[in-house]
């Protein structure tokens, strides 16, 4: 269950059924695995370091003699996010979504959330305390031993400086930055659209009778009839640390915005009790279309036609 502080992933453990655990993480560094997308020097050198960490600690215990071996599981779902290719692909998609969304919010809806919950986004990056290795670079760390046995700085300062070394290895070395004022390239409109799929719908079920027996959502015909929750969208962003903290989280009131903004009816109210539910979901196409004016296949629930074309067609006798 989530807590109301989104720490949940610090005390939420994961027991897979087998224990391949060193294996699975040998498989990354090995070249013939490694897929283009992830390649190391497109990833913070914290998380390469995280994961040869764990991976020699999973290594050490399943090399011990016969008897003694020890377990490498289970793994603290935060440390399984940096360590895990699935999980990092999933963050991924988070902040493929979190840019589409300050797109959307910057080149046509600024100016329709009130300005006092115009705060930054800032997405907080949290570090586990009990990892068994930690590295910095050398050279920042040389800078700080110099200047404290000459004088310069004293006991206290070098310690908050050597507890900051750590969090420089979080910035990507190699970053794509996109030009300022541009609008989305096709490829980032398809990562945006991949990624609210992804994070904000439920597993749906194959067929329709398996989704009856084991109570899960439907297949669609289309793509853009595939629901998405707003509630489980941002529950994901917040697993991955990319909300901002704050009294006023700014990217949760751009969710809201855009979800007011994709109804075709327009008849959300926050007073509504009974269809507190309903506004929870909506469906892909309107997301796609107020986002990015994507063209859909008409919602489910829309009309495809104007009300003279869905006139009944008159009868004529055939014989006359």
């Amino acid at each position: 269950s989530e807590s109301s502080s989104g720490s949940s992933t610090q005390t939420a453990l994961l027991y897979p059924g087998h224990e391949y655990t060193t294996d699975l993480l040998m498989r990354q560094f090995d070249q013939k695995t490694i897929t283009q997308d992830g390649h190391w020097v497109r990833m913070a050198p914290s998380t390469f370091f995280e994961t040869a960490s764990h991976y020699l600690t999973s290594a050490h215990r399943r090399a011990l003699p016969q008897g003694q071996k020890l377990l490498t599981i289970p793994t603290p779902l935060d440390k399984e996010m940096i360590v895990n290719p699935n999980f990092r692909t999933l963050k991924r998609r988070g902040e493929h979504l979190v840019n589409a969304l300050l797109l959307w919010y910057e080149f046509g809806a600024e100016n329709r959330v009130p300005a006092e919950n115009r705060s930054m986004f800032t997405p907080t990056n949290k570090r586990r305390k009990d990892s068994i290795f930690t590295t910095v670079y050398s050279n920042d760390l040389n800078t700080i031993l110099q200047d404290l046995r000459s004088g310069k700085i004293d006991p206290v300062s070098a310690a908050d400086q050597i507890e900051a070394l750590e969090s420089k290895l979080d910035e990507n070395l190699i970053a794509r930055r996109p030009i300022p004022s541009t609008l989305p390239s096709h490829k980032n409109v398809y990562l945006g659209i991949l990624a609210m799929t992804v994070l904000g719908s439920a597993p749906a079920a194959v067929t329709l009778s398996d989704a009856n027996i084991m109570n899960m959502a439907a297949p669609v015909e289309s793509t853009d009839e595939i629901l998405i929750s707003k509630s489980r969208l941002i529950s994901a962003l917040r697993q991955f640390g990319l909300l901002s903290g704050g009294g006023s989280v700014h990217l949760e009131d751009i969710i809201a915005l855009l979800w007011d903004e994709s109804r075709l009816d327009n008849k959300s109210k926050e007073h509504d009790v009974e269809s507190s539910i309903d506004n929870d979901l909506i469906e892909l196409g309107l997301l796609k279309l107020s986002m990015f004016g994507v063209a859909l296949n008409q919602p489910s629930w829309f009309s495809k036609y104007c009300v003279p074309c869905i006139q009944p067609k008159p009868d004529y006798d055939e014989n006359s």
